[in-house]
């Protein structure tokens, strides 16, 4: 199957990674804060309800620090995976770890493009999983 571009996909896996739904509450409710002056509200319930477009222009118009929350959490829900079975057995399951998934480059670039600086390369495999595997061996 050939993607909008033209091309098939690399490595042929076009499997669905993340679906939102968006709903015209969810939209009265931003609206709503925004036309009451509450931009955090707005870019947080944007973010509890996984609309990262609209999350990302609201907190873009805040400041630095509220667009680095939208792409960390981004990245934790889009890109991220959970450490597997075998990390739960020693109870260091995180529901925010970020693990090896084919996805580190865009964690990382994403990361550097919010402004992270060289805290981006935790992107690369974070310290729970790291710490989980030495005591595993």
């Amino acid at each position: 199957m050939e993607t909008p571009f033209g091309a098939a996909p690399a490595n042929g896996d076009e499997t669905v990674v993340s679906v939102t739904a968006l709903r015209g509450a969810a939209l009265d409710k931003i609206e709503e804060f925004l036309l009451r002056g509450e931009r955090h509200q707005a870019y947080h319930y944007a973010l509890d309800e996984k609309l990262w477009a609209h999350a990302m222009v609201i907190a873009s118009s805040i400041d630095k620090e509220a667009w680095k929350e939208v792409v960390n959490e981004f990245i934790r829900a889009d890109l991220g995976v959970k450490c597997d079975a075998s990390f739960a057995l020693h109870g260091l399951t995180d529901s925010k770890v970020l693990t090896v998934n084919g996805r580190e480059g865009l964690r990382v670039a994403y990361s550097l493009f919010s402004g992270q600086g060289a805290a981006a390369g935790k992107m690369l495999l974070p310290l729970t999983c790291v710490q989980v595997m030495s005591i595993s061996e």
